[in-house]
């Protein structure tokens, strides 16, 4: 019997998973063509000067940078910064306007002032495979954006923060950014000081579609229940909670809340759970009932902590948590 297999306890290796960051490059592009919709204005203007292209033939509509890093000092510096032209390429219209751009005219400035910003060095090639369309800005426009938040009291590490973890937010002039600002504020009564840290924690909620922010603000508020300063809890801690597909939402909370039967006060406590994938946290909640180890009240013997449905690894999860060996799991998951 299966079962019978999961009473011996096997010894198993330890083998931690990096994958935390394996989201950030989901959804920036369309992030930003929703921002650029909302402001009227193209992906690209006109390359101010249009011969600076003609040493670069037949470049359109696509084709592989490397066959003109040897001849462009410009790529070669981008190369150095570690900025992936594989990636750019790929995006209609950018190889065009990298080419028309030269090095020291074009960028140099723009890259000095995102290091003064606070840009890391090892980030600033992420930061322009992101958005090399901050070269189209104007630096006075940029330090303006920045000045604005420093006379919000956002201070340099935070602004840091945010300019390098969202490179579109320098994009959006003051007068939006202020809107987006106050729009959090009023609408999760936020003081100062905590616009201030959801700002700093995920700054792409910030220029993220409204649209669907509103979506899934009524989708906790309303459908799953949440009171208005349990839903402000949630965003503060987890804000990522309102970039996530709405549907996703509502599947994982109905399974939590109503099959689980967890209650809005141990996921306000474990927020993770509405972070994580479903079949992990049904894979693992389902092993547990079949050992007959669900209890998740601290209050009692034999407590499994809830974020353990959420963190580590598989073979972390089974020998420590579960105090079982990878054979038993694997038997389990073939009968779901």
């Amino acid at each position: 019997l299966p079962r019978q297999l999961c009473t011996k306890v096997a010894t198993v290796p330890i083998t931690p998973q990096h994958n935390a960051l394996q989201r950030y490059e989901d959804d920036l592009q369309n992030e930003f063509h929703q921002i650029l919709r909302e402001e009227r204005q193209s992906v690209l203007e006109p390359v101010a000067d249009p011969m600076s292209l003609e040493v670069f033939p037949n470049t359109r509509p696509a084709f592989n940078f490397a066959a003109y890093v040897n001849k462009s000092p410009t790529l070669q510096q981008l190369v150095s910064l570690g900025v992936e032209l594989h990636k750019l390429e790929k995006r209609k219209g950018i190889a065009q306007f990298v080419l028309g751009l030269d090095f020291d005219r074009d960028m140099r400035n723009h890259i000095r002032f995102l290091a003064d910003v606070g840009v890391p060095a090892e980030s600033l090639g992420e930061f322009l495979t992101k958005n090399p369309l901050i070269f189209k800005e104007d630096l006075g426009d940029l330090e303006t954006r920045v000045n604005y938040l420093q006379s919000k009291r956002f201070l340099p590490e935070e602004i840091a923060r945010i300019v390098t973890k969202n490179p579109f937010w320098l994009m959006l002039n003051t007068k939006r950014i202020d809107r987006r600002l106050g729009y959090f504020q009023k609408t999760f009564a936020l003081e100062g000081s905590e616009v201030r840290a959801l700002s700093t924690k995920q700054p792409r909620l910030i220029t993220y579609n409204l649209e669907h922010v509103r979506k899934n603000t009524f989708t906790v508020q309303e459908e799953m229940g949440f009171e208005k300063e349990e839903v402000k809890q949630l965003l503060l801690s987890k804000p990522r909670i309102w970039m996530i597909k709405t549907e996703a939402l509502q599947y994982r909370f109905e399974y939590l809340h109503r099959r689980m039967k967890l209650s809005h006060a141990e996921l306000l406590q474990t927020p993770d759970l509405l972070l994580t994938r479903d079949v992990r946290i049904k894979q693992r909640h389902g092993f547990l009932k079949f050992l007959g180890k669900v209890q998740y009240d601290p209050k009692k013997e034999l407590y499994i902590p809830l974020k353990s449905l959420a963190e580590g690894t598989d073979e972390e999860f089974v020998a420590e948590v579960a105090k079982s060996n990878m054979e038993c799991y694997n038997r389990f998951l073939k009968t779901l």
